[in-house]
Order: structure tokens, then sequence, then C-alpha cells
């Protein structure tokens, strides 16, 4: 909530009576801790900091007007319009729109886009102070899809991000009916950090080669067409499930995803870093069915059965019509053998038409998901809900410490496949003797490299509390009729000014300020 909306009129005083008691204390938490770091900032500075902002360029940022409970909006949209890219896409999302049908004729989606649009154009850094705006187009627009954008109940963050990100989606889908058939997958198969190959081991005749199951993906979506510009919200994962019995690892699942939930660890304190190692984590599963070891036991069955049935024939009279049966029996068993065993050979996961399939003893599995194919904004949810056996919900209020970069290549695929049930589905190169600044660089050659833009932070209890955000203003929008800014050889020395924004309220911080700021529920990153 904003503390604006105490000021002012009888329609202000309807708005505060909606603010709860949690989110002022959090509101009154965070700006203490605000100014304390800001003041431990500015005693290390010294002297310095007064001759510094002499040759800083004016920026102000401009606040948005909490309507009824709407700091969740606010804060995500303020993220938004941070990120170049998204402001590019959501842009372009409405030039196509514009280009395809007329105006009147607008879905609700379209509405959505043309509205989310305008916003972000009102958020865009200012050379002078200008009032709030408010969102109350957007809002009305965003209510005709998802009705309780119009409560006054606090609301979810990232329910809103995903809404605006289908939305978009939906957008282009609307405005071009061949885009987005399903050729992401095969038109976008991984390449530079994604699976392509397979290492050898034991196990590995076993395993069904991605790259040919690509292939006939590609060439039956040959024919689709592919979008005028990349949704930079999509990324795309790799999930894999392995057999420790028979060692057998199934087809490489890819699916796309414009933000990753992660849960935080239950401590008092942790990293981005351990969070997505919890995602990536290779998991136990005890319910898995083992397609090979299905397979082997339904074999192993049927040998049995024609060894049973050939014992029978022997004893009986060669002419006789149940002999003539039990050899017709016999065939059927046979040809279903080599069926199975074609199976074994070639694709255990194949369908085999009229085969009475046997369940084989529960054995342990392993699955593990990676990021294949990075996206140009990752988007992170810091999922903080704690699930008690009493079937109450509480908050997890570790605090995430943040960087302002993010190497993800720990978590992301390399181009070769592990097939052991045991191992990472691949890992990173090893560099040895790298410094920070090689280590960077290798990084960004693998797209793996992010820059933090944005901090979207809850503070209060579970159900009740404020959001506000952070943002980033990079040097180049110092002085916006500088015109393009210059790319830097290395663009992760480059500084930039942050910013809080509290509803109307903004007003500039430290970086030290958001690193330590801890309660992050949502993070934005932009790929160097």
């Amino acid at each position: 909530m904003s503390l604006s909306a105490f000021q002012g009129g009888p329609r202000n005083l309807v708005l505060a009576a909606t603010v709860s008691v949690a989110s002022l204390l959090a509101l009154a938490v965070m700006a203490a801790s605000m100014t304390g770091s800001n003041t431990r900032q500015g005693k290390r500075s010294g002297g310095k900091t007064k001759s510094r902002n002499k040759h800083k360029q004016k920026v102000f940022m401009r606040g948005l007007y909490n309507l009824g409970n709407t700091c969740f909006m606010n804060s995500t949209l303020q993220s938004l319009a941070s990120l170049e890219e998204f402001n590019t896409y959501a842009d372009n999302c409405v030039k196509l729109l514009a280009a395809s049908s007329p105006t009147n004729s607008y879905s609700t989606d379209a509405e959505i886009a043309v509205q989310l649009n305008r916003v972000l154009e009102q958020l865009r850094p200012q050379t002078s102070r200008v009032s709030a705006y408010s969102p109350r187009a957007l809002i009305n627009s965003l209510s005709k899809k998802g009705r309780w954008m119009s409560s006054r109940a606090e609301q979810d963050a990232q329910e809103l991000f995903q809404m605006v990100s289908s939305t978009l989606q939906a957008t282009m889908r609307e405005s071009d009916p061949s885009l987005f058939n399903s050729d992401f997958l095969a038109n976008n198969a991984p390449i530079e950090n994604s699976i392509i190959s397979t290492t050898s081991s034991s196990s590995s005749s076993r395993s069904v080669g991605s790259e040919q199951h690509l292939s006939r993906r590609r060439s039956s979506t040959a024919a689709c067409r592919m979008p005028p510009f990349a949704n930079p919200l999509l990324g795309m994962a790799a999930s894999r499930i392995a057999c420790v019995k028979c060692g057998y690892t199934a087809a490489i699942r890819h699916f796309t995803f414009d933000n990753l939930s992660l849960t935080v660890p239950r401590a008092r304190s942790t990293t981005v870093e351990e969070c997505l190692s919890m995602y990536t984590v290779i998991d136990q599963l005890d319910d898995f069915k083992c397609c090979y070891c299905t397979v082997v036991a339904t074999l192993a069955q049927t040998r049995a059965d024609i060894h049973q049935c050939q014992s029978e024939l022997a004893k009986l009279d060669a002419s006789s019509k149940r002999a003539a049966r039990q050899s017709a029996v016999l065939a059927a068993l046979i040809d279903q053998q080599q069926q199975l065993e074609q199976a074994l050979a070639s694709n255990p996961e194949a369908e085999l038409k009229g085969i009475k399939l046997v369940s084989p003893q529960p054995g342990a599995s392993t699955k593990q998901t990676m990021i294949a194919r990075t996206p140009k904004i990752l988007v992170l949810h810091l999922s903080r809900s704690i699930f008690l056996p009493t079937g109450d919900t509480v908050k997890n209020t570790a605090h995430v410490r943040l960087q302002p970069l993010l190497d993800i290549s720990p978590f992301s695929t390399t181009g070769h496949m592990n097939t052991g049930a045991s191992r990472p589905i691949s890992g990173p190169d090893a560099f040895s003797g790298m410094t920070d600044t090689d280590s960077y660089a290798q990084a960004q050659r693998n797209n793996c490299l992010y820059r933090l833009n944005a901090v979207v932070l809850h503070a209060g209890a579970h159900n009740s509390g404020h959001y506000v955000s952070y943002r980033r203003v990079p040097p180049a929008t110092d002085n916006p009729n500088d015109g393009a800014s210059v790319k830097l050889e290395q663009p992760w020395t480059e500084e930039g000014r942050w910013f809080m924004l509290s509803d109307a309220e903004t007003s500039e911080v430290s970086i030290d300020s958001v690193l330590s700021a801890g309660t992050g529920y949502m993070l934005f990153y932009e790929r160097l």
C-alpha cells in the first residue's frame, strides 16, 4: 500500500481503510532497513558521494497509484518496465495487432496488451519529476480475464506475471493463427547449451536418441511459420528419468518456461544458487514404471509361456484339432517374442499393440531437470510457502542473498548427455585457474551470464503484507537524449543506478540496499 493514500480527500480515506496493519508494519520495517543501509553507504563513501552526485544526470522514476491493494501489480509492472527486451517485445505485439486487425475488433487479450504497453511507456525513466500514473485502464482490461483483478483483496505478484506473459503469447497467436503451432520445440531445438549428443556409458545403448527424436519432430513441422520476433521470456528445460535397476534412460523431454519457481530452503540464510541447485537436483522416484524393465519382464513371461506351450504340444497328436490350436497359440507367442526383442533393441517406449505387459518388480528411478536453452530474460520466483501438517500455510522468511551477476552454467546443459541414472544430465566444462573475468567471459559465450535488473520484494505474513520493487537504470539511460548506448567489451562491468518503488513513492537507493534486502520474491535478470 502507498503511504500517500492517507493524505487528502475522502476517496483516499476509503483506500486507506483497505490497508492492513501488517502492510503498514512491513513497509515501516522495510523503510527503516533501507535508511540504515543508505546511511552506512554514505558514511563509507564520505565526501566523495557529494562530488560524484554533481556529475550525475538527473533521473526520476514514475510511481503508480495504489488503487486498492494493487501493490502486487505495481511492483510487477515496475520490474517489467526495467527490462529493455520486454519493452520491445510488448511494443512489437501491439504493432503486430495493429497491422492484422482493426482496433474495434480487439479481443480481451489484445486490449490488455495495448493497455500494458501504454503503462510501460509511462514508466520509462524521466528527466524531470513527474506525478504518479494511474493504471486504472489496465486493471479494467485485466479484470475481464481474471475477476480477481477487480477485487480489493491482496493478490500474488507471480500470478499477475503469468497472466501478463500468457496474454502476450495469446496476442501473437490471435494476430496470426499460423504462429506457435508446435514448432518452437522443433525449430528451436537446443543447440548451444543443450542436449545434442550422448556420452558413452554402459547404458548408452538403452537410451533413446534425443537427436533423432527432435529431427523427426522438426521434419513434421517444417512448414509452420515462426513468429517475426522472439518472446524474450521463453526458455527451454530438459527433463530426464533414468532407472537405477537397469540403467535405462528414457527419451529427454523438453518443455518451455517463462519463469522458474524455486523452492527456498528452510534456513536462516541462503543464496539464489542454492535455490537453483534444489531445482536441478537429482530426485529419487519410487513409483515410476520403467519401460525397459516392463518389456524385459513381459519378454521373460513370454519365453516361459513358449516353453510351456512347446511342452504341451509335444504330448499331443500332431493331427488333432487341439494340436492345431496349440500351434496357433505358439506362433502368436513367437511373434510376440520377436516384437518385444525388437522393442528392446530399438525403442522400449514404442507402443506394443495386442501385447499384455507385465508389471516388473518396483525399483528406484531418478529424475532431473536442467535448463537446456537460456531465455533472454530469466525470471525466478522464490516460493516461500511452507505447508504445515495442520493444513495452515506460513511464509518462509529465509534471507536470500543476491549478487549483481548470476552464472547459471552449473544448472544448464552443455551439449552432451550423461545416461547414468546417478549422474547429472550434463555438467559444465571444467576450467581451472580462471580469473573472474575469464569465468564471466566463458559464461557469456555460453549464454549463461545474467545481470540482476529488478527485484520484487514482499514484507509481511504469508497472506498479508506489502510488495515493493527495486529496478535498475543503466548508465545509458542517465541521459535519454544521448541516443544508443555503447556496447561494452565486458558488459558485466557496467554500473547502473537503482531505485526503490513503493506504489507512488520512489527514491534512489544504493546497490547494497538491493543485494541485502533479503525478502526477494521475484527476481528479473537480463542475459549479457
